[in-house]
């Protein structure tokens, strides 16, 4: 565990050292700045982007501020979340020149037995200005002793809720206190379903819930899914004991509730196979509600994904985890050219809130403007249907908490987003990484399986009671008991360390 101690006293080292007064320009001192002499590089940086925008010219105005304070160049290539799993992976198959991308935690270690990930801490010296914004959630982007990534800047607790058109669900009469949803009561979910029936009674031809996530495919919220989904900590994180969650209850019932939904029409006929987002479904005029985790500012986020007023219905409690912190890091890949170069870009992209807000709001005065109150928002004459370049998905980008506000947000926004997982239900394996070299040939193996049955069964395709039992067979019979008791050894002597 050299690597990681020496990392986390570096941490405290550069925390001490600026709190002494050593002052750096918006670059940092230690951002790795190349003399204009040399030939400039270019960083190709995989980032999710909106399918719809300008991103030349956003790459553009990028440029212009990387050639500026380091004499390189940005190569933006967006992928957006329907296409990623597809895409990436053929990426880096292909060894296509990739400098950084996002990666998520269940994609990981697949990412890391494939060699394609390099260890940030051998190129400590050209991020410790990055250290120091990461601080202490460092420690999420650890797999062992290796450091697999940087965790981006956002809230760490992970609630989800189901956000519906408020203009609708109010002309149906409903109000928020109309709802009380709660896993220890899964019958209340049945509040939901009435809704949706109404919903589909009054707009037949909208479709009442839509989008690529639901309650059983979210195990970053309901249970501790340790790094992946083979083995988790259940009831919010609540207990010591590695299981199987597709084996569990809470699985079934969510499986049985998307049934009901499926097969009454309330859902999308193909929404276990279409991966398009429920805000852009919403956004389309297409869909009513749909499922997400969401952080302190959730209305006013939706609202500039959206264009809708909605309604937030919670369906879960607040859970910290350490996949909240690192359930999408940016690592440098192995493709990179310049390895040095790409973590001196990720040091200054987490220190520049200029590149936070092009990728994220699009071309100044184009795409947003700052208003009166200084916060983000659109042109005269520019929506959320007309707008060229937007995303609103600042919790996927290096440093959320550089933007600049979306309007309608708190003026103290951000003070909100760091304090929102200071009341959450801290996983009892909270700071835990599970390393699963080890058991990589296993994980290979269950992705196949997860794959074949996970979308189809969670969002009630099939009849969930034949399809969980073939279901769990494979899985089994693919290595998940191993992948259980090594998750289970690794976890016990961490926790024993901890005392």
């Amino acid at each position: 565990m050299l690597k990681k101690t020496i990392s986390t006293i570096s941490v405290l080292a550069l925390t001490l050292t600026m709190l002494a007064g050593c002052a750096k320009d918006n670059t940092g001192a230690n951002s790795g700045e190349s003399s204009s002499k040399e030939e400039p590089y270019t960083v190709n940086f995989a980032y999710h982007a909106p399918k719809e925008g300008n991103q030349a010219e956003v790459n553009e105005r990028i440029n212009e501020l990387t050639m500026k304070d380091l004499n390189m160049k940005v190569n933006l290539m967006p992928i957006t979340w329907d296409t990623y799993n597809s895409k990436m992976p053929m990426m880096l198959a292909a060894q296509e020149p990739i400098d950084i991308s996002f990666v998520f935690a269940f994609s990981l270690p697949n990412f890391i037995d494939q060699g394609y990930i390099v260890d940030a801490s051998d190129y400590e010296e050209y991020t410790k200005d990055l250290y120091n914004v990461v601080g202490d959630d460092l420690q999420g982007g650890y797999i062992g002793d290796m450091l697999a990534g940087f965790p981006m800047m956002n809230v760490r607790g992970t609630p989800s809720g189901l956000f519906v058109r408020k203009d609708i669900f109010e002309q149906l009469g409903y109000k928020t206190s109309d709802f009380n949803v709660t896993t220890n009561d899964m019958s209340s979910f049945n509040q939901i379903t009435e809704l949706f029936a109404k919903v589909k009674e009054k707009y037949p031809d909208l479709t009442p819930f839509d989008g690529f996530r639901t309650f059983g495919l979210n195990t970053i919220t309901y249970v501790d899914g340790v790094g992946d989904n083979f083995g988790v900590l259940e009831n919010y994180g609540q207990t010591d004991e590695i299981t199987n969650y597709y084996e569990s209850d809470l699985f079934k019932q969510f499986s049985l509730v998307n049934r009901e939904w499926f097969t009454k029409g309330y859902s999308s006929k193909d929404i276990a196979v279409d991966k398009e987002l429920g805000q852009a479904k919403m956004k389309a005029g297409k869909t009513f509600a749909f499922f997400a985790s969401y952080g302190a500012n959730a209305i006013t986020d939706v609202k500039s994904q959206t264009g809708y007023d909605t309604v937030l219905i919670p369906v879960s409690d607040k859970m910290k985890s350490t996949t909240a912190v690192n359930g999408a890091l940016n690592v440098v890949l192995n493709t990179s050219a310049d390895k040095a170069k790409a973590f001196q870009f990720l040091n200054w992209a987490y220190n520049s809130k200029e590149f936070n807000d092009l990728i994220n709001w699009g071309v100044p005065d184009k795409d947003w403007v700052v208003n009166a109150d200084g916060q983000a928002d659109y042109p005269e004459g520019v929506d959320a249907t007309s707008v060229n370049y937007h995303s609103d998905y600042g919790f996927i980008y290096p440093n959320q908490y550089l933007m600049t506000p979306w309007a309608g947000s708190p003026q103290d926004i951000w003070e909100k987003y760091k304090a929102f997982s200071d009341d959450a239900l801290a996983s009892r394996a909270f700071g835990f990484t599970f390393d699963s070299s080890s058991v990589a040939t296993e994980q290979s193996q269950l992705a196949a399986v997860l794959a074949k049955y996970e979308n189809a069964i969670s969002f009630g395709a099939v009849d969930p009671e034949p399809a969980l039992k073939k279901f769990n067979e494979e899985l089994y019979n693919a290595g998940l008991q191993t992948v259980m008791d090594e998750k289970q050894k690794q976890l016990d002597a961490w926790l024993a360390e901890q005392k």
